[in-house]
């Protein structure tokens, strides 16, 4: 989904407007790089010459992970669900520690079956 922008003309805001219709507004001079805009959802007023309209599309349409996390869950409920990720991890590493040989002898004893059978 396309970012939609609003623009200040110095008398009126208009918009939303999608990033290529700036682009188009500024090659006709409708508008010039010092024109105030500010994404639709925001509420921060910026000069055209910073607003990267290329970078953000690109961002919006192939998020980070942590992008999309943080878009549908808090971010406290993902660090509480990689604290009980890596507590697990850390159990199952502290069980294989110390019932290895164990297992090992199993995975033998399973082996010499087959062979027999």
């Amino acid at each position: 989904m396309a970012h939609k922008y609003y623009y200040d003309t110095g008398e009126e805001k208009i918009g939303p407007v999608t990033g290529n219709e700036l682009v188009q507004l500024r090659a006709a001079g409708q508008i010039d790089s010092k024109t105030w805009v500010r994404r639709e959802d925001s509420e921060t007023w910026r000069p055209l010459a910073s607003v990267n309209l290329r970078q953000e599309e690109e961002e919006e349409a192939n998020p980070s992970l942590w992008r999309l996390l943080t878009r549908n869950m808090p971010v406290s409920r993902i660090i509480l669900m990689v604290s009980v990720l890596v507590v697990f991890l850390l159990l199952v590493l502290g069980v294989l520690s110390v019932a290895w040989p164990f297992i090992l002898v199993l995975i033998i004893c399973w082996f010499l079956y087959r062979a027999i059978s």
